[in-house]
Order: structure tokens, then C-alpha cells, then sequence
């Protein structure tokens, strides 16, 4: 080793003398490794680093992207000691066993690895994140979805064969333990691949031969009422399975054709999780106070906007199930009911028998209703029936799709509200997005570069901040682990709603709100990253 890692960065020109001299200066202070001080001061990504320490090491780095592990090799090295080792096992030629990993000056590491699988070893070097994902590629496909199964029905076709029932029913099953929203079915050329989305992120969690897919397409097809026989347009259903919980897990299911045949996408709806406690969402105390006296508004709307996975209908279960009372008749129409309310009358919308979110709404104005909540507000008869509503007495909640709290009153004059009705009935409009929290047992402590800061709005911030171990712990295994919502809470004032009369654009609206005291989504998203809750990195994925 002739060549100091610094030296070969400057050689390579990925560093100047000046900056190598700043990151041994951060090393020293932080008490950390070079690599590790180069990441941190924006300097390098972790793959430039470990290349360089490819070269120091003469090591070379592998793509594992294209290695197919068998499972003689796999059987070598336990799941639970890779993952703890961060290693990828990759094969065997004669007596030794070749392995990946993202930190080659781990002194021990070939040692126990020579221990565990009894052969000599040669190692690799991967990024962390290519050998998180070969570990979810490979370790996870066995154990977690083909227990059971034999490897002539996992290279089957038949369309509903008692095989395709347990990879179907064995999906399910791990998409509910994981806390998954979504479970996408994806054929391709090479492969069918499964995706649960968990946390708002889509994650590869089982591959299976490309001639798999018709038969598990169509098990679920089956399930849920579809034609099977129809491959060529889009279809959609639903249906009930029970799970583990002892409650049926409801299931939407959505099919889209492709060269490859149909991509299946499911959301589940747990409905033994419950109700959130409106106080666990994230609310700051100011927020929370106001909203709180903005739902208990006698009449009026009440509006919760945001992307579409951004928690609305949490926020509107979570503050209807505070309004509930013996002497309130509520009612709702939804697309679909996601959750069971007690003492609660839920409607859900069906096109086709003629049950809309505007013919829903117009026949619950007979039903004698205090509380009204129409899941989305989605063409100009809705609206215009929720405002008859709010100027009749009645407290309307419900959702739109806007990006911010003050281009709600863009969107309904767009889609042909009168400005003048608007700010006559709504008392409330609430923003909101969904960011994961971080892992409180495997978070890392650092410290933020200028460029990183100024990318969220915080330039000048001195404090200590924390961002994601990159593989994780045993219980989060991706350095997150649940989520919380960031709220910004516009209560119109006389002076905001004479700007929304006169046409007045969001910005103005926005502007003076934020003058008046209202916090904005970034303000939000600054205290959670103050707190060390969540990271630079989440903020910028979702603001």
C-alpha cells in the first residue's frame, strides 16, 4: 500500500490538495474515516470513494446488478450474518468463496467468513446500496414468499394452480406484516418483478422467471371479479382476504397491459390497524390548536389537500373520528371507504349504479346531516353542491390535489367555483405531505455541509444534524422507520379572502399568509429536522 488514499484522490483528480487538506481536518475533529469525511463535506458520493479505495487495495469493484447467486452459495453464510456483515455472498470457484462488501478494511471480516463457510475467501467490492439490494434480491425470495413451494412450481405457467395460490397468498401476507401500501406486480422480459411500496418508497422484494407472471396475474385477477380473459385494456376490482389479523384486509386492484403482459397494482387497506390518534400525526402545538378550532367551525368547508400518498384521508379519518358524537348525524361518501367508522354513515361511490361523489352528496342534503365528508372534490357539481351545503348550515370536509394550502383557491375558481362563495364558506384549508421518520436506534449523527443546507432552506444552521444509516438496523432495515406529516394550516382572514374576490393568484395568497403567522410546509419540515427526526435528504425527496 505505497499510495495514501488522499494521494490517489488527487491523483485521479477527484480531489484538489486544498480540499484533501480540509477533509483531514474534518477527520480529525469528527473523529471518523477519510472516505467517510469526504462524503460528509459533499466532496465525493460513497461509490467514488470506495473506487479509490479500490485502487489503494487493488481490489476490484464487481456490478452485482448482473450476477444470478445460487442458493449452494447463499446456504453458506446465514441471512442474518450477511446482513449484519453487510456481504454479499456471490459464488464459489474450487475452494473459495468469493464476497462483496462496501468496507474492505474490516480486519476481521475474513476471518469469520472463512469460519462460517469453511472455505478460503476472496473479496469484492459493491456499494452499500448494490449489495442492500442483491441481499432483498436474493436472501428475501426464499424464506419470506416460497416457503412451501417447490422449484418446479415456481417455473410453472398453469393459471390458478395450488402454487400460484401460495406465492399469492404468501404476497399478501408479507405485505401486510411489512406495513406495505402497495404491491406492484411487474412483468418484464427477464423477469416478473414484486414491489411493495413502504413509506411512501417502492422497494424490489421478490423476483420470479418471466413465465411466472400469467398464472400469478390471473390469480389475483380471479380474486378480484376481473375477466380474465381481457388482457388488452385496463380493468379494475376488488376483494377481501383475511390475513393473519383476523380481520379481512381489503384490496383494490388496478390492471394495465404491457408488452409483457399485465402489471398488477394493489393497495391495501389494513383495517386492523385503526384510526390514527389525530395527536400522533405530526401536528406542531400552534398548528394543532388551530386546527382544532377550525373542525369544530359550526358550518362551512374544511379542506385537506396534498399529492396523491400524502396521508389526506389519515388527517380526515383521524379529525372526523374527533367530531363524532351520539348527537351529530355524520355522513360521508368516499372512493373507497378505507376505514370503518362506529356511529359513523359511510357511503362509497359506484359509477356504474349511478352513485357519484355529486349524486351521493346531493342525496345526503335529505338525510338531515351536520357533518358531510366527500372524499375528493373532483369536478364543479361537487363543489358547487359542498358550498350549498356550507351556506345551509352544514360543516363539509373533504380533499383536493393542490401543491400548497393558498393554490386550493386557484384550483376551484379554475375548475368554475365563484371567488365571491368561496371566501364566504371555507374556514379552513390544510396542506400537508408525509415524511419517514428516521430510526432512532441506528441514526447517524453529522455534520451539514452549506451546499446541503442551503438545499432546504436552512443556510447558517449550526447545529448537529442526522441522516440514515444507509443499510439500516435489524428493525428498520433502511435507516427509517415510520412516518409523520408535515402541516400548513391557511385560516382565511378579511384581507385574504378580498384577495381571492378580486382574483388574486396563490402567491399573493401565500405571501400574506405567511405575514399573517401562518407556517409554512418547509417551516414544518425544518423542525423535524432540528428535532434529528428526519433527514436533509427525505426533506428534499418530498418538498
Amino acid at each position: 500500500m505505497n499510495r495514501s488514499l488522499g494521494q490517489i484522490l488527487i491523483g485521479e483528480n477527484m480531489l484538489s490538495p486544498q480540499q484533501v487538506d480540509e477533509v483531514v481536518d474534518y477527520k480529525t475533529t469528527n473523529r471518523c474515516h477519510f472516505g467517510d469525511a469526504c462524503v460528509q463535506l459533499g466532496f465525493l458520493n460513497d461509490e467514488q470513494v470506495l473506487t479509490a479505495l479500490g485502487i489503494q487495495l487493488y481490489m476490484p469493484m464487481v456490478d452485482l446488478s448482473y450476477l444470478n447467486i445460487s442458493e449452494e452459495t447463499l446456504d453458506l453464510i446465514k441471512k442474518e450474518q450477511a446482513k449484519e456483515m453487510k456481504i454479499m455472498p456471490l459464488f464459489v470457484l474450487g475452494d473459495t468463496l468469493t464476497v462483496a462488501t462496501s468496507d474492505p478494511m474490516n480486519i476481521g471480516l475474513f476471518d469469520r467468513l472463512k469460519k462460517m463457510s469453511r472455505k478460503e475467501v476472496q473479496t469484492v467490492l459493491a456499494s452499500e446500496k448494490m449489495i442492500q439490494e442483491s441481499f432483498a434480491n436474493n436472501y428475501s425470495t426464499g424464506s419470506a414468499f416460497m416457503g412451501g413451494i417447490s422449484d418446479e412450481a415456481i417455473t410453472g405457467e398453469e393459471q390458478d394452480s395450488e402454487e400460484n395460490i401460495k406465492i399469492a397468498n404468501n404476497i399478501m401476507i408479507e405485505a401486510v406484516n411489512t406495513g406495505s401500501s402497495d404491491i406492484h406486480i411487474e412483468p418484464g422480459e427477464e423477469k416478473l418483478r414484486v414491489r411493495f411500496r413502504k413509506d411512501g418508497i417502492l422497494e424490489e422484494v421478490l423476483a420470479l422467471p418471466p413465465n411466472k407472471a400469467m398464472g400469478l396475474v390471473s390469480r389475483f385477477k380471479i380474486q378480484a371479479g376481473i375477466d380474465i380473459a381481457e388482457s388488452r385494456k385496463p380493468q379494475d376490482g376488488r376483494f377481501q382476504q383475511e390475513v393473519m389479523t383476523g380481520k379481512p384486509v381489503d384490496v383494490r386492484v388496478s390492471t394495465y397491459p404491457t408488452p409483457y403482459g399485465e402489471k398488477v397494482v394493489m393497495r391495501v387497506l389494513d383495517q386492523s390497524k385503526g384510526i390514527t390518534n389525530l395527536n400522533k400525526l405530526g401536528f406542531s402545538r400552534k398548528t394543532m390548536k388551530i386546527w382544532e378550532e377550525v373542525y369544530h367551525s359550526g358550518n362551512g368547508i374544511v379542506l385537506v389537500t396534498g399529492p396523491t400518498g400524502s396521508g389526506k384521508s389519515t388527517t380526515l379519518y383521524a379529525t372526523l373520528s374527533k367530531v363524532n358524537s351520539i348527537s351529530e348525524n355524520i355522513m360521508t361518501i368516499e372512493d373507497p371507504i378505507e376505514y370503518q367508522l362506529e356511529g359513523i354513515v359511510q357511503g362509497q361511490v359506484n359509477e356504474k349504479a349511478g352513485m357519484t361523489f355529486a349524486a351521493a352528496l346531493r342525496s345526503m342534503l335529505r338525510q338531515d346531516p351536520d357533518i358531510i365528508m366527500v372524499g375528493e372534490m373532483r369536478d364543479n357539481e361537487t363543489i358547487e353542491l359542498a358550498v350549498r351545503a356550507a351556506l345551509t348550515g352544514h360543516l363539509v370536509f373533504s380533499t383536493i390535489h393542490t401543491n400548497d394550502a393558498a393554490s386550493t383557491y386557484t384550483r376551484l375558481t379554475d375548475m368554475g367555483t365563484d371567488p365571491f362563495l368561496l371566501t364566504t364558506t371555507i374556514r379552513g384549508i390544510l396542506a400537508q405531505r408525509l415524511i419517514r421518520r428516521l430510526c432512532e436506534k441506528c441514526k447517524i449523527k453529522y455534520k451539514a455541509t452549506e451546499v446541503e443546507l442551503d438545499t432546504i432552506g436552512m443556510a447558517g444552521y449550526a447545529g448537529n444534524l442526522y441522516q440514515a444509516a444507509e443499510q439500516g438496523c435489524d428493525d428498520c432495515n433502511n435507516g427509517y422507520s415510520g412516518r409523520a406529516g408535515l402541516y400548513e394550516l391557511l385560516v382565511p382572514t378579511e384581507e385574504i379572502n378580498e384577495i381571492v374576490k378580486v382574483g388574486g393568484n396563490s402567491l399573493d395568497i401565500n405571501k400574506l399568509a405567511i405575514k399573517q403567522g401562518m407556517a409554512t410546509l418547509l417551516d414544518a419540515a425544518h423542525d423535524f429536522v432540528k428535532k434529528g427526526s428526519t433527514s436533509i435528504e427525505e426533506i428534499s425527496r418530498v418538498i
